[in-house]
């Protein structure tokens, strides 16, 4: 079976997914946020995906859910049956068979961020919600945050999975797109204590403290049946701050008249990666390139791993650095290059584009 469409977008912190099925072209959204939507619907068009499901992995205390906006008409809502959210959806129980077209993931309730949180697993990917996060585990310390439980659970039912499962989650504050499991049980030092009750003693905080004005405000819109919503609003909270995190890292960018002098001795699609999404390809890309866009970087690990050296580019150098932190925390590759000033660069020195001219 082909590999899912997947669009991962990164906003304030919050990272929400829309998930496609190449055979039937249906699609889902996980985690929407508020004043996303317009972007959603665009890739939606782009990808000619049929949008049917929303999935919230549990009821947001830092952002507001645009699933009340998108779960109407034939588009279903889901959410944990622990969940207290008033609007109509339908309950996903430990263990339930969760389908999307010809994909087949199941629903994993990994409590303790909250009552109602829970995981999608299968397809060789888990959408992790604020439970596992890349490097630490999610906040604990909101109303009826356990973080013994988040430890327990995360432990139980998400580590077991195979170590190339690729990991998903609700945030990522340091440029690095997605994980595996393998690298959080190497990497994350908030699985590391020898139990759960040492984890939450290493916490030190207060059941509650976390529960600012703005954040009960999210709270009681994201569990209303019909909320006024307004177009665009900033975050409540970070759901990044229990147990562990990553130091900043820092990847090798070469200029682009470094980038020539690598492209001219080795001009070979195995060693130079386009990480822009398809539309933007066609539009004009370096010759002998192979596309692999960014949020779909992690179907191709095992390829990118033979790939030494790696180069990767984009349209200005944003995606590309993305691209080689999230790769070289991986270890996928130990120096990923990632092409200073993109195509537009490689384009304005008068070197070679194949298929358009960028605007």
């Amino acid at each position: 079976m082909a590999t899912p469409i997947l669009k991962i977008f990164s906003h304030q912190g919050c990272q929400s997914y829309l998930l496609g099925c190449r055979d039937t072209q249906e699609a889902a959204l996980i985690d929407p946020k508020v004043g996303m939507e317009e972007m959603y619907h665009y890739f939606l068009q782009a990808f000619g995906l049929q949008l049917k499901a929303v999935v919230d992995t549990h009821t947001h205390a830092d952002h507001l859910s645009a699933s009340s906006r998108l779960a109407t008409g034939d588009v279903a809502l889901y959410m944990s049956t622990k969940t207290h959210v008033e609007r109509e959806r339908l309950s996903l129980a430990h263990g339930q068979a969760w389908r999307l077209g010809s994909l087949a993931l199941e629903a994993h309730l990994v409590p303790g961020h909250t009552e109602d949180s829970l995981a999608l697993v299968g397809e060789g990917m888990a959408f992790t919600g604020d439970s596992l996060l890349i490097g630490s585990l999610g906040r604990a310390d909101f109303h009826g945050s356990k973080p013994e439980q988040l430890w327990e659970s995360v432990q139980r039912e998400l580590m077991p999975l195979p170590k190339d499962t690729l990991v998903f989650p609700g945030h990522s504050y340091q440029d690095i797109l997605f994980s595996t499991i393998g690298a959080e049980q190497e990497q994350n030092p908030a699985l590391a204590f020898a139990d759960a009750k040492s984890y939450a003693a290493s916490l030190n905080i207060v059941e509650g403290a976390g529960n600012t004005p703005a954040v009960d405000q999210m709270l009681a819109l994201n569990q209303e049946a019909n909320p006024q919503l307004p177009d665009v609003v900033t975050n409540a909270a970070a759901c990044c701050a229990s147990g562990g995190g990553m130091e900043k890292q820092e990847v090798a960018e070469l200029t682009t008249e470094e980038a020539h002098q690598a492209y001219s001795a080795m001009a070979d699609a195995t060693h130079w990666v386009d990480v822009r999404d398809p539309q933007e390809w066609a539009q004009g890309h370096i010759p002998n390139t192979t596309l692999i866009s960014l949020s779909e970087l992690g179907f191709h690990l095992k390829q990118l791993r033979q790939a030494d050296p790696l180069y990767l580019c984009c349209r200005s150098g944003v995606r590309s650095v993305t691209a080689a932190k999230t790769l070289q925390r991986l270890g996928i590759q130990a120096t990923p290059y990632s092409v200073a000033g993109g195509i537009l660069g490689w384009q304005a020195h008068g070197f070679p584009i194949e298929g358009g001219v960028l605007a």
